[in-house]
């Protein structure tokens, strides 16, 4: 349909007034597709791990309501989260909150916590997601419900990027130990698919970053909002 309207523009006579407009609006459509297919083939990449994903989802949430469970019992000692407790000095100008968070979270909590584990052993990202969710639902018990509403999104937002990206570090994982469980109707080489698993990785951190920034930007809103309670 595109390259029809394109092709139709470049019939317009060139003192036509409305070839101008015309030809923005093709440029507007086509930069609109561009976008759509960049984040539609990292949609795809992660739906080739649904399966996984889908079992991650459910023991991170699972894990959750595990650790809110477990702070209501005195006798069982479970960290605690200080309630206003936080890594960033939330004073500073809002902008620079909101990048160091999400740096942060991309960087140390993403990538070096969650993802590269998965190199040495494929199931680190799954017990480093695990013991996050249980750390979530400590301290989400301690919240008192206009915080908890407030912190709601941000605890989505984020629980799901690290999902995605505990999904990559198990598929680089297993690209250099089982390259079979990887790519089951591929027959390559460790060296091959740790490769493509690396390409793969890429792709969904797209989506990872997306997520994390979103959170970013709700995390410091909610920061600001909690702060005037």
């Amino acid at each position: 349909m595109v390259l029809l309207y394109a092709n139709r523009c470049s019939n317009l006579r060139k003192d036509d007034k409305d070839y101008g407009s015309d030809l923005r609006t093709v440029e507007k459509v086509v930069g609109a597709s561009r976008v759509k297919s960049f984040f539609v083939f990292r949609v795809r990449l992660l739906s080739r791990r649904g399966f996984l994903f889908l079992i991650l989802n459910a023991l991170y949430f699972g894990f959750i309501f595990i650790g809110a469970l477990l702070s209501q019992i005195p006798s069982i000692a479970v960290y605690e989260l200080p309630l206003g407790g936080t890594v960033f000095d939330v004073n500073v100008n809002p902008l620079l909150l909101l990048v160091e968070i999400f740096l942060f979270n991309l960087f140390a909590s993403g990538l070096l916590v969650t993802t590269l584990p998965g190199l040495v052993l494929f199931v680190l990202p799954i017990g480093v997601v695990l013991w996050r969710a249980l750390l979530w639902g400590t301290l989400i018990a301690q919240l008192p419900s206009p915080h908890f509403f407030a912190a709601l999104p941000t605890f989505i937002l984020e629980g799901e990027a690290y999902v995605i990206a505990a999904v990559a570090g198990i598929t680089l994982g297993l690209s250099w130990l089982k390259p079979r469980w990887a790519y089951k109707d591929e027959n390559l080489s460790r060296s091959e698919a740790l490769r493509k698993a690396v390409r793969e990785c890429a792709g969904l951190y797209v989506l990872v970053a997306v997520l994390l920034l979103i959170a970013a930007i709700v995390e410091t809103a909610t920061i600001a909002y909690t702060s005037a309670l």
